[in-house]
């Protein structure tokens, strides 16, 4: 038996060397075909190459014998008769020696004007053609010799992208790695996604780096999500328990007083106009988020926006001073309405944190760099340098009006945020604590 188990293995041995030996033949024999392939194609390329070069040499050659032609007609012309004429008769004449021509030129009536000697010319024309085609032929000559190592140096890359890709399709791999990666993303837990999937091999690296890519992208959209219900609940449970109370008072006493039906009636209204307001808002960032919001961009002159904002708020807001500042023709490329719909945002912060009779200004203009750009001044209350950084947080108020009653959801910067983003603006922001703020939002360029 442990004879048979020696004579298996060195059966076994010897197979697997004859089959090295057999792969290696035809590795090597595959080598040489796409060598002698690669060669082929490197050859074809350069032919062509010189064929185009050789038709571009010989069109360059007759341009310049036509320019020197012409060159030394007109000039002759000119300096021997003082004009040049299409009607003049001109001859080339020999007797034994081409480089011995006569040149001469006659009128219509067959009046000789003048004659000159050409040969010399001839002769120069001579050496510069035999100066300019012996660079061209040695060109060729150099391209038709090393041209072909040239391309073939050229093409190496590719061929060596096909060659690995070859290497690659006929590689065994082992499918038990595949099995592992698939129970791998099978048995991950919600809770555990934020380790990600690392399964320690290379041959899968690629891939798990583009899972936890993915999975990285899942989890902030997950958190996102999480914290906009969460936020979402919170401002809601508000309105709500205030309802709830007034309902449960005009049920106890509501009913024979007047007084306190009437102050129920009134707070209800207002906490159902303040829940429309804060859906409505929060439907907007909703479609946004989910790129549902559609936007109409066109070319609009800014101060005409603008001015039409301002002309609704001194009709909407009696109680503070408006002021309105344009410049010459500022274009802008965007969504009227939502253009609109921005200003009137910041309008709205700054009439809530002013005081009645102060003013409000909005200008329009061209900001430092060329970019139209409107702004938004108050005198209001201001905000310190945290309440800045967070001005665009979804649902963030500052703590000095947490408790205010203003009215606002704190959901109204937010999406004048993201319309301004969706136009590739941004905001530039100067506040200072009991002098005001000024709302900055400039627009790229329309050039």
């Amino acid at each position: 038996m442990r004879t048979d188990k020696r004579n298996d293995k060195k059966k076994k041995r010897v197979e697997d060397q004859t089959g090295e030996r057999k792969t290696g033949k035809r590795d090597s024999g595959q080598k040489k075909i796409d060598t002698v392939r690669m060669t082929s194609i490197a050859r074809r390329i350069n032919l062509d190459n010189m064929a185009r070069v050789f038709f571009a040499y010989a069109g360059m050659d007759i341009v310049v014998f036509v320019l020197l032609a012409a060159i030394f007609v007109v000039g002759m012309d000119l300096q021997m008769t003082g004009n040049f004429s299409f009607s003049y008769i001109r001859e080339l004449s020999f007797e034994t020696d081409l480089w011995n021509v006569v040149y001469t030129v006659s009128d219509v009536n067959d009046q000789t004007l003048y004659q000159v000697p050409a040969g010399v010319w001839f002769s120069l024309f001579r050496g510069g053609a035999i100066v300019l085609l012996g660079f061209q032929l040695l060109d060729l000559v150099t391209q038709a010799f090393s041209g072909t190592a040239q391309v073939r140096r050229q093409l190496r890359p590719l061929n060596q992208i096909a060659v690995r890709a070859q290497q690659l399709s006929e590689m065994a791999f082992d499918e038990t790695k595949y099995h592992n990666l698939e129970d791998a993303i099978s048995n991950l837990k919600v809770d555990a996604m934020e380790n990600g999937i690392h399964m320690h091999d290379k041959d899968l690296r690629g891939i798990e780096t583009a899972l936890n890519g993915l999975l990285g992208r899942i989890r902030a959209s997950y958190r996102q999500q999480s914290q906009f219900v969460s936020d979402a609940s919170h401002e809601l449970r508000t309105p709500i328990a205030v309802i709830q109370g007034y309902v449960n008072m005009l049920d106890r006493w509501g009913k024979e007083d007047a007084a306190i039906l009437e102050e129920s009636i009134e707070a209800i209204k207002n906490e159902a106009n303040h829940m429309q307001k804060l859906v409505e808002q929060l439907l907007f960032l909703a479609r946004g988020d989910s790129n549902r919001q559609n936007l109409d961009m066109q070319v609009h002159e800014l101060n005409g926006i603008m001015r039409e904002v301002y002309e609704e708020s001194l009709m909407i807001d009696e109680k503070h001073i408006y002021r309105f500042e344009e410049s010459g023709n500022v274009q802008v490329y965007g969504d009227s309405d939502m253009l609109k719909q921005s200003a009137r945002i910041l309008i709205d912060n700054a009439a809530k944190y002013t005081e009645q009779g102060e003013e409000i200004l909005i200008r329009v203009g061209v900001w430092k760099d060329g970019s139209p750009f409107y702004g938004i001044q108050d005198s209001g209350i201001g905000m310190s340098g945290e309440d800045v950084a967070h001005a665009f947080d979804r649902f963030y108020r500052a703590d000095s009006v947490r408790n205010s009653r203003t009215g606002g959801t704190g959901l109204g910067l937010s999406i004048a945020k993201w319309i301004i983003d969706r136009h590739q603006g941004y905001y530039d922001i100067v506040s200072r604590e009991g002098l005001g703020t000024r709302f900055s939002v400039v627009f790229p360029r329309c050039d």
